[in-house]
């Protein structure tokens, strides 16, 4: 089967770049003077080894936001992948071809606009070997350092990873126009709603790159999903349509959550 290399490359400056895997999924390229490093790898279906590849010769460290079929998947084209301990468990699902078919399927209407076959899940280049990423890591790419910081929330084991060079953080899915709280392995409400707010002070007025979408979330959008998680935790634990918020007036941005995750 060919190898596709077919995914959108946008420069964000400063030696950032944003590869967008058929619509499914953003992943990070950074750039140092001395090495690089991969945020996220997309769900495996082109070879984003490739893609990096084109854009850098320098040596790379893949790190991963957390351990979704869509952000890890693509793992395969690389030997080692940094992932948080927390989401080990998680992690050896993600690279299993019958999970990123089923993500697919749900994703059924950007698989086929994009030509992407069924049999692109089954490629596989390695079985990467899963490095332990902790609160406090950081990789010095040279002239610029990314830094890892532990925020749970939409997975147990869910990093942000700020860019000391411009400030921008890197959130994978723990924020986003939409927030999801419901997947197994998730946090609480009021874990990830700390989490919220540490990325808040973490961002300061650089941008945040998140996992999904073409433009990084806004400050007022995030200021927005912390109200709305500090509306669900007093609300206490209650069904979803029960508890009267603004999102009830506009879709995005907007939290889908678990009662069970609210104590």
């Amino acid at each position: 089967m060919k190898r596709r290399t077919d995914i959108e490359r946008i420069p964000l400056g400063e030696g950032i770049w944003q590869i967008n895997e058929y619509d499914l999924v953003n992943c990070y390229l950074v750039e140092g003077e001395e090495k690089a490093c991969l945020i996220d790898t997309g769900l495996g279906l082109a070879d984003i080894a490739a893609v990096v590849r084109s854009l850098t010769d320098k040596p790379l460290t893949v790190l991963i936001t957390h351990a979704h079929e869509d952000h890890l998947g693509g793992g395969i084209w690389y030997p080692e992948v940094f992932v948080h301990p927390a989401d080990f468990r998680t992690a050896k699902l993600s690279v299993n071809p019958f999970v990123k078919m089923w993500y697919m399927h749900m994703q059924n209407s950007k698989r086929k606009r994009h030509a992407v076959s069924y049999l692109a899940a089954f490629q596989r280049e390695y079985k990467p070997k899963l490095l332990p990423l902790n609160d406090g890591d950081a990789f010095d790419l040279g002239g610029r350092t990314v830094e890892t910081y532990f925020t749970p929330g939409h997975s147990v084991g869910s990093v942000t990873f700020r860019d000391t060079r411009t400030g921008a953080l890197f959130v994978g899915d723990n924020v986003g126009q939409l927030t999801t709280l419901q997947y197994p392995r998730a946090a609480s409400v009021e874990v990830w709603l700390k989490s919220a707010e540490k990325t808040l002070r973490l961002a300061e007025d650089a941008p945040i790159y998140t996992g999904h979408g073409k433009r990084p979330l806004s400050k007022d959008d995030l200021e927005t999903l912390i109200g709305w998680g500090k509306v669900l935790v007093a609300a206490g634990n209650v069904k979803p349509n029960k508890v009267k918020t603004k999102r009830t007036e506009q879709p995005f941005p907007r939290i889908v959550y678990r009662s069970s995750r609210i104590k």
